[in-house]
């Protein structure tokens, strides 16, 4: 079978170290197009590819879907948040696979229409870009969960935050416009997909607050209950909260760490026990290098939109239903302003 053709859309930052630095490695897709609203951005891309060993022959560039519509079969959508939902329904309109960035969409609205086009035309494939799941951390935890060597969950915590160190080329992910909300939208899209992934579907939003004042929020905490279980999350992009998850059981505590890698993980007994300190091995399809998850991610979709007897790492449904949960916490009745006592009409409580 001939190699996919595949088409980058939206050439910035993520495209690049993520998508375009694994693709030399996935012999079963072939670069075909570079797609971009700026043609300096794409054939800035088109020289970090070559950098990793990409072939620049028969690379197209161009400035919009409709002027590269016949050069490939699939593309990977990785253009500012807000248009995710119209690139990649314009594109699953024309009968092409899609690999879609997170978020899936803006809007639960949006997300859901994207999912019903994909489940109305089955033999082309929309699958979501959430490498998160190759984690090792990520996958030992749910195999413990499912497992029940946790006993009964019954409490998640969950800090995320650092000063913002993403190497951007535009403005887009400090622009609501483009954005679509701040860190919430950003990183706990990652964190969602984790959590429903572990503790399945079923999600209340108990208490959100944030900062964002109308622009892309910095800080914000989630409470949550998932599946029954109390979940607590806090994020930032300004301050140094660390990047751990503890998860507790009836039986036993698992805590990882929620970068790559890990680092130490452990697991301890309800008795204190201790049956587990130091890293993890990855179980296939988790990865241990870094790029591996992006060639990894870009393997099973080639697999997926081939037809092979592969299931795709995370679906259009997983997307969708990260998308309600970021509606929910954003415009639910649980929102409330994060403290800020300079500032009148803010004095919920902080996130400390």
């Amino acid at each position: 079978m001939p190699p996919l053709r595949l088409a980058v859309v939206g050439c910035g930052a993520a495209a690049r170290s993520c998508h375009l630095t694994a693709l030399p490695h996935v012999p079963q897709i072939r670069l075909t197009a570079l797609i971009d609203p700026d043609p300096e951005q794409a054939r800035a891309a088109l020289r970090w590819y070559t950098d990793q060993g990409g072939t620049a022959e028969d690379v197209l560039i161009a400035r919009t879907v409709e002027e590269a519509a016949d050069a490939f079969d699939a593309a990977v959508v990785a253009v500012p948040h807000t248009a995710h939902a119209a690139v990649a329904g314009d594109l699953l309109a024309r009968g092409r696979h899609v690999l879609l960035e997170k978020p899936m969409a803006t809007s639960a609205a949006d997300a859901e229409t994207l999912a019903a086009a994909a489940a109305a035309a089955p033999d082309t494939r929309l699958l979501m870009a959430h490498p998160r799941r190759l984690f090792p951390a990520n996958a030992w935890v749910r195999e413990l969960i499912r497992n029940g060597d946790l006993g009964t969950v019954t409490r998640v915590r969950w800090t995320e935050g650092h000063p913002y160190s993403w190497e951007p080329v535009s403005w887009s992910m400090f622009d609501r416009t483009l954005a679509g909300g701040g860190v919430l939208t950003d990183t706990a899209s990652h964190v969602f997909d984790i959590l429903l992934w572990w503790l399945g579907p079923d999600v209340e939003v108990v208490d959100y607050v944030d900062d964002s004042l109308g622009g892309v929020e910095a800080d914000a905490v989630a409470t949550l209950r998932i599946g029954g279980v109390e979940t607590v999350l806090e994020f930032s992009r300004v301050r140094a909260l660390g990047i751990s998850c503890v998860v507790t059981g009836t039986a036993a505590e698992v805590s990882v760490g929620t970068d790559f890698p890990a680092g130490e993980c452990t697991l301890i007994t309800a008795s204190g026990e201790e049956l587990h300190r130091g890293d993890v091995s990855a179980v296939p399809p988790a990865q241990d290098e870094w790029d591996e998850l992006f060639v990894e991610q870009l393997r099973n979709f080639a697999d997926v939109c081939s037809g092979a007897d592969v299931a795709p790492h995370a679906t259009a449904e997983d997307g969708l239903r990260v998308a309600r949960l970021i509606e929910q916490c954003y415009t639910g009745p649980a929102r409330r302003p994060l403290a800020q006592p300079w500032l009148t009409g803010t004095t919920s409580r902080s996130a400390a």
